[in-house]
C-alpha cells in the first residue's frame, strides 16, 4: 500500500487513523523523504508526532553547541530542538531547500528533524527490509520504493536511536535512559545463569545494552534481528532460558512475530517475554500483550528493565 502526499500536513493528519494502525496488519508505515541530494531516506511513522511546514514556523537559535542542532521551535507551549538531517548524514554542502520538520516522539524525547520534502507513506512488510551489506551505525536496513515516476530506488530506513544519541538534546542532567549506562546506580549482580536472548537491531542501543548486562553479570546474547533470535532459540532447551527481550522495529522478522512464535510453541510458550522498544503507543502495547507479552518497556526506562530482570530471573519483586 502507498500513499502519495500533496500536502503532507493534511493528507497524513486525515488518514492517522489507518497509519497508526499498522501494527494490527503486521507492516511497517515508512514516511519517506528527500535530503538535499535527493538520496532517499525513511522513518517509522510510529516515531512521527506531527509534519510541520518549515517556512510556516519561527526556528528560533538554540543554546547548543552541538553541531547538527539547527535551532528550536515553540510548539504549542513545547520547546523542540531541530537537527540538520543533512548535517547529521555528514553532507559538506547544505541548502535552503528544507520544507518539513519531521517532529519524533521517540524514548519520551521528541525533536525535530529538517528535511528536504516528503515523498510518500509506504507499507514495508519485515521481510522487505534488508540488512545492509556494511555496518553503518546510522542505516538500520534498506529496502526499495516506488517513485511517482515508477522508478524503484534503494530507500535507506535511519537508525532514529542514533540520531537520538549524537544530537543529545535535551536536559543534561543524568537519567536512566539506555544511553546514560555509566549513571545508572548497580547494587547488586544477577544471580541466575540462565541465558537471556535479545533482538535488537539498533547498532548504538547493542553498544549500551552489552554495557550494561555486563555490568549486572547477565549471562546474555543479543541477536540483529528478530529471525536469528529463533534460529538460536531452537538450539536451546527452553530449562536454558530465562527471559526473552525483543525489540519490534526490526528486519526479516519483527517483534511481534518473535512473541507469537514463542507463545505458539508448547515448548517455549512458559518463558516470559518482554518488548523493549521506543514505539510506546498504546496500539502496540496492546498488541503485544494480545500476543503473550509480559510488558512494553521504553528503552528510556532502564529502571523498569532491570527490575524486569531480577524479579523474572531471582523472583525478586520491585
Amino acid at each position: 500500500m502507498t500513499q502519495t502526499l500533496s500536502n503532507p500536513q493534511n493528507d497524513i493528519q486525515a488518514n492517522i487513523d489507518y497509519m497508526t494502525k499498522s501494527h494490527l496488519r503486521n507492516v511497517m508505515q515508512l514516511a519517506v523523504f528527500y535530503t538535499a541530494r535527493n538520496d532517499i531516506y525513511a522513518i517509522n511513522i510510529s516515531k512521527i508526532q506531527s509534519f510541520l511546514i518549515k517556512d510556516e514556523l519561527e526556528i528560533l537559535e538554540a543554546p547548543s553547541d552541538n553541531p547538527y542542532v539547527e535551532g528550536l521551535i515553540n510548539l504549542r507551549g513545547e520547546i523542540i530542538y531541530i537537527v540538520n538531517f543533512d548535517k547529521w548524514l555528514g553532507y559538506n554542502q547544505y541548502t535552503n531547500e528544507h520544507k518539513i520538520i519531521i517532529v519524533c516522539n521517540y524514548n519520551q524525547k521528541k525533536v525535530g528533524i529538517l528535511v528536504k520534502d516528503i515523498i510518500k507513506i509506504e507499507e514495508k512488510a519485515s521481510d522487505e527490509l534488508k540488512m545492509p551489506s556494511s555496518k553503518d551505525p546510522k542505516i538500520s536496513y534498506v529496502t526499495d520504493v516506488t517513485l511517482n515516476n515508477n522508478k524503484t530506488k534503494m530507500c535507506i530506513i535511519f537508525d532514529a536511536e542514533r540520531l537520538l544519541y549524537d544530537t543529545n538534546t535535551g536536559e543534561s542532567s543524568p537519567k536512566s535512559t539506555i544511553y546514560d549506562i555509566d549513571s545508572f546506580n548497580i547494587n547488586t549482580k544477577i544471580k541466575s545463569r540462565k541465558k537471556v536472548l535479545i533482538a535488537e537491531d539498533s547498532q548504538i542501543v547493542i553498544k549500551k545494552l552489552n554495557q550494561f548486562f555486563k555490568r549486572i553479570g547477565l549471562n546474555y546474547e543479543i541477536y540483529e534481528n528478530g529471525q536469528l533470535l529463533i534460529d538460536r532459540l531452537d538450539t536451546l532447551s527452553p530449562k536454558e532460558i530465562g527471559l526473552i527481550i525483543t525489540d519490534i522495529e526490526m528486519p526479516i522478522k519483527n517483534g511481534y512475530q518473535v512473541i507469537k512464535y514463542i507463545k505458539s510453541e508448547s515448548d517455549y510458550y512458559d518463558i516470559p517475554v518482554l518488548s523493549l522498544t521506543s514505539m510506546t503507543n498504546q496500539g502496540v502495547k496492546d498488541k503485544i500483550l494480545e500476543l503473550g507479552a509480559i510488558d512494553l518497556i521504553n528503552k528510556s526506562d532502564l529502571n523498569k528493565l532491570n527490575s524486569y530482570i531480577k524479579e523474572i530471573l531471582e523472583g525478586e519483586k520491585k
